[in-house]
C-alpha cells in the first residue's frame, strides 16, 4: 500500500512539474474594434466603408504628419545632444504649456502652487495615474458615462476598483436630468470620469451650464473627478473647447485631468500625454505630487520624451504655433463639413429629424441609432464597417462617399 501511495504521489508531482506556469490563464476575447479593422482590410469588395477607425483621416484617407510637427521634430533633433532621462515629470516646458491649455494662462492656482503636471505615455498613461491616485485617496468605485470609451472601465477595473455608470445621452443630446439623478446616489469618496470636449462615442457635449451643475454636484457629494481631455481643439477652438472644463473646475474646486496630444497634434504613436491636478491648497498638491511620482516610477520609471519635446517645440515657437493652429482649424472645419453633409443626407433619406442632431455634436465621433444586429447585417450585405455600438468616425469619411453611404445606411435606421 505504501508503494502505491508513493507511486501516486510521484505521478501527481510529475504532472505538476510538466504543467506550464501559463496554464491557469484562459484566452481573453479579441478586441472587437481591432478585429473589425482586420476584417475591413481583408474585404475584397470594391465598395466598402470604414466607419470604425479611431484616428483622424484627411481627404486622401491618410493620417498625415502635421507640417508644424514635422518642422518642430527636425528642429528638436538638430538641437539634441543626449538621450538621457528628463526626470519624473518629463518635459517641464511641455507640462507648463498643457497647464495653460487646461486651466488658462492667468489662473491663480498656477502662481499659488496648487497645480501639478506630469508627462505621461499618452492619454491612457495619464488616465492610469488619475485612477491610481483616486485609489490612493480612498476611492473604491468610479462612475463612467453610459456609453463611454471602452478603455475607461478597463483602466478602472485593472486597478481593482468598481465601475458604476450614469446616464449620458438621450435623443441626440446630453441627458442632464438622467445624469444628475444617477449621480445623486454617489457616495463621498467616489470617483467619476468626465470627458472633455468631443465625447467618445457620442459626440455629445454638456453645455457650460451643465458643466457647472456637474461641478456643484461633485463638490456637494465630495466626488473626485477625472476630466479626460482627448480631443482639444476639435469642437470649436482651443479656448472655447475648455469653457466647460474650466466651469466645472470653478464649481468643484478640485479635479484631476488627463490630456492627450494624439489627435490634435497627430502624435498617435509617440504616446504623448499629460496628467494634471488642481487642488484647494499647495500642501495637498505637494503630497499628491509625491504619489504621482511614485506611481510613475513603479510603472514606466521615466516618461517618454520625444512627443512631449515636439509639442513643446511647436508651442515655444510663435510661427510654428500659428501654423499648428491653422492645421488644427482645418481638421476641425473638415469634420464639421462632413458631419453636416452626413446629417443632411441621412435626414433626407430617412425623413427622421432625430438624425439632424448629428450637426449639433462635436469632434470625430457620433453614435447612430442602429442595433448591434443591424451593424452586422450592414457589414455583411453592404460593406459598412462599424462597431456594434453604432459609433462612427466622422473623420474617417470621404465627402464623395456620403451620398451612397447615407442611402445605404438609411435602410437600417428607419
Amino acid at each position: 500500500m505504501r508503494r502505491k501511495a508513493d507511486t501516486g504521489q510521484r505521478e501527481r508531482k510529475g504532472k505538476a512539474l510538466l504543467m506550464s506556469h501559463f496554464s491557469p490563464l484562459s484566452t481573453l476575447p479579441p478586441d472587437a474594434l481591432l478585429g473589425l479593422m482586420t476584417a475591413y482590410r481583408a474585404d475584397e469588395r470594391s465598395e466598402k466603408f470604414d466607419l470604425g477607425v479611431g484616428v483622424y483621416k484627411d481627404e486622401h484617407g491618410e493620417t498625415p504628419i502635421l507640417s508644424a510637427v514635422r518642422k518642430a521634430e527636425a528642429k528638436l533633433l538638430a538641437a539634441q545632444t543626449t538621450k538621457v532621462y528628463e526626470g519624473p515629470r518629463g518635459n517641464t516646458d511641455f507640462c507648463a504649456h498643457i497647464e495653460k491649455f487646461v486651466f488658462g494662462a492667468d489662473h491663480p492656482a498656477l502662481k499659488e502652487n496648487r497645480v501639478l503636471s506630469f508627462t505621461a505615455p499618452g492619454g491612457c498613461g495619464a488616465l492610469f495615474l488619475g485612477v491610481g491616485l483616486m485609489r490612493r485617496m480612498g476611492t473604491r468605485r468610479v462612475w463612467v458615462s453610459k456609453p463611454t470609451w471602452p478603455n475607461h472601465p478597463n483602466v478602472v477595473k485593472s486597478l481593482g476598483l468598481e465601475v458604476k455608470d450614469y446616464a449620458y445621452a438621450r435623443d441626440g443630446a446630453f441627458y442632464k436630468l438622467g445624469a444628475l439623478a444617477d449621480l445623486s446616489t454617489a457616495e463621498p469618496g467616489d470617483g467619476i470620469i468626465l470627458q472633455g470636449p468631443c465625447h467618445n462615442p457620442t459626440g455629445i457635449d454638456p453645455s457650460t451650464d451643465d458643466w457647472r451643475a456637474l461641478g456643484r454636484l461633485c463638490r456637494e457629494k465630495r466626488v473626485i473627478a477625472l476630466l479626460d481631455v482627448a480631443y482639444h481643439g476639435f469642437a470649436s477652438g482651443l479656448d472655447k473647447d475648455m469653457d466647460g472644463v474650466r466651469a466645472f473646475i470653478e464649481e468643484a474646486g478640485e479635479a484631476l485631468v488627463s490630456y492627450s496630444c494624439s489627435k490634435n497634434f497627430g502624435l498617435y504613436r509617440e504616446r504623448t500625454g499629460c496628467f494634471l491636478a488642481i487642488g484647494k491648497d499647495a500642501e495637498g498638491i505637494a503630497a499628491a505630487t509625491t504619489h504621482v511620482a511614485d506611481m510613475g516610477r513603479a510603472t514606466w520609471s521615466m516618461p517618454p520624451a520625444h512627443g512631449a519635446g515636439i509639442v513643446a517645440a511647436v508651442l515655444d515657437d510663435p510661427d510654428l504655433r500659428a501654423e499648428w493652429e491653422a492645421e488644427l482649424a482645418a481638421m476641425r472645419t473638415r469634420m464639421i463639413s462632413l458631419r453636416t453633409a452626413l446629417s443632411d443626407a441621412l435626414v433626407s433619406h430617412t425623413g427622421s429629424n432625430l438624425l439632424a442632431a448629428l450637426k449639433t455634436q462635436n469632434g470625430m465621433f457620433s453614435q447612430l441609432p442602429i442595433s448591434a444586429e443591424d451593424t452586422a447585417k450592414a457589414r455583411e450585405a453592404d460593406g459598412i464597417y462599424m462597431p456594434s455600438s453604432g459609433r462612427i468616425n466622422i473623420a474617417g469619411l470621404h465627402a464623395s462617399d456620403i451620398p451612397r453611404l447615407a442611402e445605404t445606411l438609411a435602410r437600417y435606421l428607419v
